[in-house]
């Protein structure tokens, strides 16, 4: 049996843009916060502000959101802003996955139509070289944060032999059956928690982690 499978579920809060909203984040106990560095998103932010913002933050783990960029370039990103984990949106390799200097979650893009065994095949080649997997519904022209979920039933039906996260749809109102009905670990929200992108809403945050407190209770 994986230890990790023993953890208590755990939730992790994408998308941040600000001192204000990680110190919420992190007070509200998030216990991850993710920053994105991809430039093509609604909620990049820079490396040198998010590293300063880390500076600042106890308690969650903090994560850095890659597309596939240049590997050398993703590692000193990484290494300057000090995030804890590298999360691998786009379509990179196993072999980039393995060159990488921090803890890995590798993003599998769930599509229309896949199946449970689909998605393991996607998976597997990762299974070695990723500390955790995100599944996240996929966009038709961009990576993630669609806000829109998929089947997390499907996620179920593995085994996986490392954590899982279910991004993609998840609020306060369906928290707890995302986590019931996937079997993740971890559940990522973004969009479902923001009065717009990269502006975190306190109510909403408040919300997630009071029913977290109360799933906490029931486990």
């Amino acid at each position: 049996m994986n230890h990790w499978k023993e953890e208590r579920k755990k939730i992790k809060i994408c998308g941040i843009t600000s001192l204000e909203d990680a110190r919420f984040a992190s007070g509200a106990l998030a216990d991850y916060l993710g920053f994105i560095f991809y430039k093509g998103s609604k909620r990049f932010i820079e490396p040198a502000k998010a590293g300063a913002m880390i500076n600042w933050l106890e308690g969650p783990e903090t994560v850095g959101v890659f597309v596939e960029e240049p590997l050398e370039s993703m590692n000193e990103i990484a290494r300057m802003s000090g995030v804890d984990w590298v999360q691998l949106h786009g379509n990179e390799s196993p072999e980039y996955c393995r060159m990488a200097e921090k803890p890995v979650i590798k993003v599998i893009h769930v599509r229309e139509g896949m199946t449970a065994r689909d998605l393991e095949q996607v998976a597997e080649p990762y299974f070695e070289v990723a500390q955790m997997l995100l599944f996240d519904t996929a966009g038709e022209r961009e990576w993630g944060g669609t806000g829109r979920s998929f089947e997390w039933s499907l996620l179920a039906a593995t085994d996986w032999p490392l954590p899982i996260i279910v991004a993609g749809g998840i609020g306060p109102g369906n928290l707890e059956r995302a986590f019931r009905e996937s079997g993740a670990q971890v559940v990522d929200l973004s969009s479902s928690v923001e009065s717009s992108p990269g502006v975190k809403d306190f109510d909403k945050l408040t919300e997630v982690m009071d029913g977290m407190r109360a799933f906490w209770e029931e486990e």
